[in-house]
């Protein structure tokens, strides 16, 4: 007799908890808040690190080139504010003014002559050195790459928060761990795009910025970065603003919306409280005014699929053999109206109003 196979499937396996319902052991749970500290220490670090000496103001006639070196990002103004500098492709150097010739090559490459101060005279050949060419960086670029680690700040402020608080309520899940890992640099290109958006809108057509504050500028990004959600929908809001299109045709297609494809009701007596119903589409959709006759309708249930209300005919309206439903969406060029037969004291039979549209 042949073996009977096992043919049931191993039961999946749980999924790791530790005593208090994480799905983090003690040793992920050192390692995650390692990487936390060290990386909102770096990024804190790397903002104090560059931050800048001053920022020039709008009328100064600067180079707005600064020295890029960890905790000396200055001014090349502030370093060069006596004698001569001249900037050639390989480097700056000092020269006395006593001794400068003009030269219109010198001229086209040097913005302006500035003054050497007497320990620059002194030893104008690491002055040179500290001013070549790759260790300068311009001001846009450099507030550039601030936002971004600002943002990337921001963001890990909100991780540390929250990876500690969903630990400590034993509600951690392994599941959130791509979350962790990608969140802070997309918070760093929230931040530059934000960046972009003030700069757009002060609208002087250059890329001066000269005129910018620093200090509310990373206040702006480490925000940002910190509610990058509330951002997100802030700039949907911008571009919706910017963007809408206002079309006033009046034979405009209009596409989507609220649609009434029948009227339900039973016929209308005076005095008796009647259900009537509009059936369509996208019923909840947008405001929409119902009237019958020269009465308004207040009570509505809205539903995806339908509309519907509780009507009392008049008594002035007993005499007539129909009455007029109006339906009128909002933004909707014309009005819907139905019949709606009412009741009268010759009908032996009861009849429903229904209106196929």
């Amino acid at each position: 007799m042949a073996e009977t196979q096992n043919t049931c499937a191993a039961a999946p396996r749980p999924p790791y908890k530790d005593n208090d319902g994480n799905e983090i052991s003690s040793l992920g749970k050192a390692f995650a808040g390692l990487l936390i500290i060290f990386f909102t220490f770096f990024s804190a670090f790397y903002l104090i690190g560059h931050w800048p000496d001053r920022i020039p103001g709008p009328k100064e006639n600067t180079t707005s080139l600064y020295t890029f070196r960890w905790f000396h990002v200055r001014l090349i103004d502030s370093i060069a504010h006596t004698g001569v500098v001249v900037q050639t492709r390989g480097n700056i150097a000092g020269v006395d003014s006593t001794q400068a010739k003009p030269d219109s090559t010198a001229d086209s490459i040097t913005p302006a002559v500035k003054k050497v101060p007497p320990q620059v005279q002194q030893n104008p050949a690491s002055v040179a050195d500290e001013m070549q060419e790759d260790r300068l960086i311009h001001i846009n670029t450099l507030l550039l790459i601030m936002v971004g680690v600002a943002g990337f700040l921001g963001s890990m402020i909100h991780i540390s928060a929250s990876f500690t608080s969903y630990i400590g309520a034993g509600k951690f899940r392994k599941s959130w761990i791509l979350w962790y890992c990608v969140k802070p640099f997309t918070a760093a290109a929230l931040a530059i795009a934000v960046y972009f958006v003030f700069r757009g809108g002060f609208l002087n057509m250059s890329d001066d910025s000269s005129n910018i504050n620093i200090y509310g500028l990373m206040t702006i990004s480490i925000l940002s970065g910190l509610f990058t959600d509330r951002t997100t929908l802030k700039l949907k809001e911008v571009f919706e603003v910017l963007f809408r299109p206002k079309d006033d045709r009046p034979d405009q297609l209009k596409n989507g919306g609220l649609k009434v494809t029948a009227v339900d009701a039973a016929p209308l007596e005076a005095g008796q409280p009647t259900l009537i119903t509009l059936r369509g589409e996208k019923m909840d959709e947008g405001k929409v005014a119902v009237t019958i006759g020269d009465d308004t309708i207040q009570n509505m249930e809205r539903k995806p699929d339908c509309i519907s209300f509780t009507y009392t005919l008049p008594e002035a309206l007993q005499g007539e053999d129909t009455v007029l439903l109006t339906v009128q969406p909002e933004n909707a060029a014309v009005s819907n109206s139905y019949p709606l037969k009412i009741k009268t004291a010759s009908d032996d039979t009861v009849t429903t109003n229904t209106t196929n549209t």
